[in-house]
């Protein structure tokens, strides 16, 4: 009686198995890598919101270089979101990520 299921010692399938398994490594590296500067660029957002806020709510000079760096925080960081998650305008142009 012959059995339906493949041989467990197939070269074929142990270096799919390899190329799989390195794939997936990959994969979870990019997706580590995206969510540190997803929190870095969330935090960025935040304190960003906080200095406009803070700089609208005073005076002086001091207050208009709270609202310029607040502006500046958070442009850059929704530009980090849209680099790291290729989004547009930053997505490549052959549809793939590297």
């Amino acid at each position: 009686m012959t059995s339906d299921l493949p041989d467990p010692s197939d070269p074929s399938d142990e270096r799919l198995e390899r190329v799989v398994r390195r794939a997936v490594r990959a994969e979870l590296e990019r997706l580590g890598v995206r969510l540190f500067w997803t929190l870095i660029a969330v935090l960025g957002l935040f304190w960003g919101v906080f200095l406009v806020t803070s700089g609208v709510n005073g005076r002086g000079a001091v207050a208009v270089g709270f609202v310029v760096l607040g502006v500046a925080m958070f442009a850059a960081a929704i530009r980090t979101l849209l680099l790291k998650w290729d989004l547009p305008p930053y997505r490549p142009e052959s549809g793939l990520s590297s």
